[in-house]
């Protein structure tokens, strides 16, 4: 089954930075976040302590230099795009969500 996708405005904000500096890895990106409609916890997702996103337990998962912070609805089947953060920058922003 599939779930729907639901992206915070800092992760637009953070895709849209990255398609004006380097489309490709934009794209790379964003086939990470597609494919996790499919498979909302791939091999690779770990699961962020203390740290959740609209009451839902968070999750991160990676591609390349850039860390995709979601959360996962199982009931409403719904991936929800917290952060697209690249990797020298601090898990602490979470906080700010």
């Amino acid at each position: 089954m599939s779930y729907s996708l639901e992206f915070s405005e800092s992760a637009i904000g953070a895709l849209e930075d990255l398609g004006h500096a380097d489309s490709k890895r934009l794209r790379q990106v964003f086939l990470k976040i597609l494919s996790l409609r499919r498979t909302p916890r791939p091999a690779d997702s770990e699961q962020l302590a203390n740290f959740s996103y609209k009451g839902l337990s968070g999750f991160r998962d990676t591609q390349g230099e850039y860390r995709i912070v979601y959360a996962i609805d199982v009931k409403a089947k719904l991936v929800k795009l917290a952060r697209v953060l690249h990797r020298d920058r601090d898990y602490r922003e979470l906080d700010r969500i």
